[in-house]
């Protein structure tokens, strides 16, 4: 039953992580990108610190550590989102899942720079050659002269994205793996101020504030932030810590295979795009090579036996 329990909790996840992207396309049809991708981080801090007063759990950390956290947080969450909130103007809603999907890509190309690497292999290395030929898939009708340059602008917009997000989790790694013992909800408790703080310099640097009016008047912009700052935020980070804690982190981050496919759905129930044969083509490529970057090499030898045996 438990186990029947824990995959509700997965898929549940992968909508709630997919959804997010429908959510910001509503966003930024009314309001600037980095003015949504600001309010779906400010409402997600006040859940988080409901979430966390209800469980009495604490937040505080080391004034030694902070500033390091706060380095993760701009990583991980406020240039990501506002990469993301800003690309998802002339991109939609599907694509931006798909390209959400090449984080592991790029975190496979960062850690190669680290001299510390010594688990490369060709199964890997197949995986990345896989990877990255499905965002070249991605990127081939863009570069003509007839596609639209915002449209090109977005995907780039969506790639400096994931980028971010490798950098933000191999950071994450190096210090939640180290010596120094930091708490998960104390480390995403102030990664969340971090990126709650870029965004608002950004916010006001490079933008106009919408009015109270448009605010007051236009719904669907409250209902789309509280869903993604109560459900894609603070619940679905909570929902990850779990199955990391329940299964692994391997296990639980295989998650990111169906949030693609999933934002593909969701933008076709909402916004009815049919995502082009490119973006399908490419998606399977980056799929396969994600599968092929995670999945451990005994596993595939076993299979290979296995499917040896039958035979």
């Amino acid at each position: 039953m438990n186990k029947n329990i824990n995959y509700c909790w997965f898929f549940l996840l992968a909508a709630f992580w997919s959804g997010s992207f429908v959510g910001i396309k509503a966003v930024v049809l009314h309001v600037p990108p980095f003015f949504g991708a600001m309010l779906r981080v400010g409402l997600a801090l006040i859940f988080l610190s409901l979430i966390f007063c209800f469980l009495k759990k604490s937040v505080t950390v080391p004034f030694n550590l902070r500033w390091r956290i706060w380095i993760m947080g701009l990583f991980s969450q406020g240039l990501p989102f506002s990469f993301l909130f800003y690309g998802e103007q002339h991109i939609s809603s599907g694509l931006a899942g798909i390209l959400n999907g090449t984080v592991p890509i790029w975190t496979l190309i960062f850690s190669l720079i680290s001299p510390k690497t010594r688990n490369f292999s060709f199964l890997k290395f197949i995986g990345l050659f896989t990877g990255l030929l499905g965002i070249c898939i991605i990127f081939w009708p863009l570069l003509s002269f007839n596609s639209a340059h915002s449209a090109l602008l977005g995907t780039v917009s969506l790639l400096l994205m994931a980028i971010s997000y490798s950098v933000g989790n191999l950071l994450n790694q190096r210090m939640l793996s180290g010596q120094t013992k930091l708490d998960f909800y104390a480390n995403i408790y102030h990664q969340h101020w971090a990126s709650l703080i870029f965004l608002m310099l950004v916010s006001l640097l490079f933008e106009h504030w919408p009015s109270s009016s448009l605010l007051l008047h236009t719904p669907i912009i409250w209902v789309a932030s509280v869903y993604m700052g109560l459900f894609s935020t603070a619940i679905a980070w909570i929902i990850y810590y779990y199955l990391i804690r329940e299964w692994d982190a391997v296990r639980a981050s295989a998650v990111m295979y169906i949030v693609p496919v999933m934002a593909i759905f969701w933008d076709f129930i909402f916004f009815h795009n049919r995502p082009q044969w490119t973006e399908g083509l490419g998606v399977i490529a980056i799929l396969l090579g994600v599968v092929l970057i995670q999945f451990p090499k005994k596993n595939l030898l076993q299979l290979l036996r296995k499917a040896k045996y039958l035979k």
